[in-house]
């Protein structure tokens, strides 16, 4: 709407400097329709640089996920990787959903949509918690009104993202949060550590029950000692 209202206000102007005779009445249409032009720039101008005509709308949603590891382990896993270096702003992997076969991968940079990507962020957490949670605070610019809708809704700006972050909290006990080359290792080393432990067990009886005991009563309990063991695996320190 408002290309249209500059057109019709140039034309005006235009059409009353040239065409009317009667001077005081050329001088007060012309300089009435000129103001009016000026206006128009100046708001479409003001609204382009610094959107005056919009506000801007925060929503928040947060939902419990779930690990990125083998889904039948006693311990979550969350997989980050730094996008650049010392940016605190992650490509994050884990599941949405219990059930699901694959994990997904969030916040992943769209090298051909650079502006949006530059406005999404992504970090996590270590906290005392039970449950592993993302968080996800949006901002979007919307009009003031539906008036100002009509004359400045020409360029798509309803709903405009201004920055996007999400925010993954897991349990600092029950869950490693792992890098890719972490995960690797992991994966390679498991099956070692894992004969290792049957034969200890296996050599040791009465262990071998108390630790079926604590799986059974006390599965927390029975996941952080999971974690504890491989995070010495990896060498990783709390």
């Amino acid at each position: 709407m408002i290309i249209i209202i500059l057109a019709v206000l140039t034309l005006l102007t235009f059409y009353c400097i040239v065409f009317i005779k009667n001077k005081p009445l050329r001088f007060v249409t012309g300089a009435i329709s000129f103001v009016l032009l000026i206006v128009a720039v100046v708001g479409l101008t003001l609204q382009i640089t610094d959107k005056w005509a919009m506000k801007e709308v925060t929503t928040t949603e947060s939902h419990q996920i779930y690990s990125a590891g083998d889904t039948t382990a006693p311990y979550g896993m969350l997989v980050q990787s730094e996008i650049g270096k010392n940016t605190n702003n992650y490509v994050l992997v884990y599941r949405n959903d219990e059930k699901s076969k694959k994990p997904v991968t969030t916040n992943v940079p769209d090298e051909k949509h650079i502006i949006e990507t530059l406005k999404k962020t992504a970090t996590y957490k270590v906290a005392d918690v039970e449950k592993a949670t993302a968080k996800t605070t949006t901002t979007r610019r919307v009009f003031k009104n539906e008036f100002w809708k009509v004359i400045f809704g020409v360029g798509g700006e309803q709903n405009e993202l201004v920055k996007k972050h999400t925010l993954v909290t897991v349990p600092k006990n029950t869950w490693l949060v792992l890098t890719q080359d972490q995960v690797t290792k992991l994966t390679k080393e498991a099956p070692a550590m894992q004969a290792k432990m049957e034969e200890t067990l296996k050599a040791n009886p009465e262990k071998a029950l108390q630790l079926a005991e604590l799986q059974k009563s006390d599965p927390t309990a029975y996941a952080e000692m999971q974690v504890q063991q491989i995070k010495t695996l990896l060498g990783i320190k709390d």
